[in-house]
């Protein structure tokens, strides 16, 4: 076990700046700011339960005008602000994610350091430098963790994404070493979420990356005040590492510390679904792309992944809920099958209802293939085979779904989809001012600026 491991982190967060951040890191915060917005925007639009009932509380509580829920555009204490935006921008799935941190860093990370900028006023370079530091500590600690953690059934989002909300709020209040470290501690001390919510309730899994940012705000606003935690909070033995893993790689977590910038590892979505039906729907889609054939022609499908795939998304086939369905491999390929494609309105309840759909779905069978999943060859994947009436066989096979960085998408899919999600709320000329600032971000002396044209 590594010494002082809480504070060479929080020594780490308090002292980088954003000279020392490389140009590809820069940009990338950039994109992913831009992608967070469309995610919580698409959110908003097709809320859920969880989320129309937490914005109206948190709406209803009032307070002090300090930071903006968005979309509906209405400002309410910073806290509440990190919270009801890290709960709508989690919603829709859409969100991205680290493939060996087995978690979603931009819903914690954004809806902390937006949040927290707003509030103080703060320049685009602080947040850019607030965002880098987040996006690295949450994947540094989750990938030292897990992935023991997730079989232990924790969902990373919720557990290590308050090291990363406090690391990004830390950043932008101006903490020091020793209260960045507190701030740290107190976070970490919040940390919870369970993995129940992808077999049952799956509407609750926002809830996690909420309280995430919230516990993170929190958590340096009292260290800025002078609240103390023990500066031992992620080694020590009745700490954090110890309580939720039964393996923690502290080499990983603090490798190339200030040199490697793990926000460029991230991955983009461009499914509204778990991660790991992403391949399957890329198979798929592919093979119709590549076939002429009918869905009334198909005699099987058999799709085989790796076992966390098969444990998250692989075990429910006829699923009830718009929440549910995102969790389901066998749902989203022979949607993505009867519909050409796979996207948000493929998730409604008459698109999942769809008896075309609902028979399909008797003709998939899943199996478990450990041969899909390996980090050495960067292997998360899927095979698929389609049997037809006439005889043929079709096969695709996916290694890694589109957006990770070894298969990434293009600039202009990036636009497409921030526009594919924000098309209801902005017009094209509004649209087109908030990409311009988020990419210049960097030159903006205070980000209200971007909060002027978002409102």
């Amino acid at each position: 076990m590594k010494e002082n491991v809480t504070m060479v982190l929080a020594k780490f967060i308090s002292k980088i700046q954003y000279e020392d951040l490389p140009k590809d890191t820069v940009q990338k915060a950039k994109e992913v700011t831009l992608d967070y917005l469309g995610a919580l925007l698409a959110g908003y639009n097709y809320s859920s339960l969880l989320s129309k009932k937490i914005t109206d509380l948190m709406i209803n509580n009032g307070g002090k005008e300090e930071a903006t829920i968005i979309g509906p555009s209405i400002k309410v204490p910073v806290i509440n602000a990190a919270l009801v935006n890290g709960v709508t921008s989690h919603v829709v799935e859409l969100d991205d994610g680290h493939r060996i941190a087995r978690g979603h860093p931009g819903v914690v990370v954004l809806s902390s350091a937006l949040s927290t900028a707003e509030y103080l006023g703060s320049s685009g370079k602080d947040l850019i430098t607030a965002i880098t530091v987040g996006y690295d500590i949450f994947i540094r600690i989750a990938s030292a963790v897990n992935p023991s953690h997730l079989k232990r059934g924790f969902h990373t989002t919720g557990t290590c994404g308050v090291f990363a909300s406090a690391a990004a709020a830390s950043k932008l209040f101006g903490l020091n070493t020793e209260e960045t470290a507190n701030a740290l501690s107190l976070a970490g001390t919040q940390a919870a979420g369970l993995l129940e919510v992808t077999i049952d309730g799956q509407m609750a899994k926002a809830l996690h990356s909420g309280k995430s940012a919230y516990a993170g705000v929190l958590a340096a606003l009292l260290a800025k005040e002078g609240v103390r935690g023990p500066k031992t909070l992620i080694e020590g033995v009745k700490g954090f590492s110890k309580a939720m893993s039964d393996e923690c790689d502290y080499d990983i977590m603090l490798k190339d510390l200030g040199k490697a910038f793990y926000i460029n590892e991230c991955y983009i979505k461009l499914y509204p679904t778990c991660r790991h039906t992403h391949s399957p729907i890329d198979a798929v889609l592919e093979l119709i792309s590549e076939n002429d054939f009918s869905t009334n022609e198909i005699k099987k499908i058999l799709i085989k992944t790796y076992p966390t795939a098969v444990s998250f998304a692989g075990e429910l086939f006829k699923p009830e809920t718009i929440e549910a369905a995102k969790f389901s491999i066998p749902y989203c390929i022979c949607a993505a099958l009867i519909y050409k494609k796979f996207g948000l309105n493929e998730l409604k309840l008459e698109s999942i209802n769809n008896p075309t759909v609902q028979t399909l779905i008797d003709k998939v069978k899943i199996e478990v293939d450990s041969s899909l999943e390996n980090s050495l060859s960067k292997t998360k994947g899927a095979e698929v085979y389609i049997s037809l009436n006439d005889g043929r066989i079709l096969y695709k096979k996916i290694n890694l779904p589109k957006g990770e960085k070894e298969n990434p998408i293009s600039y202009d899919e990036l636009i497409k989809k921030f526009t594919y999600c924000t098309d209801y709320y902005f017009d094209e000329n509004r649209r087109s001012k908030i990409i311009d600032k988020i990419l210049s971000i960097d030159q903006t002396y205070n980000v209200n600026d971007l909060f002027a044209l978002l409102i």
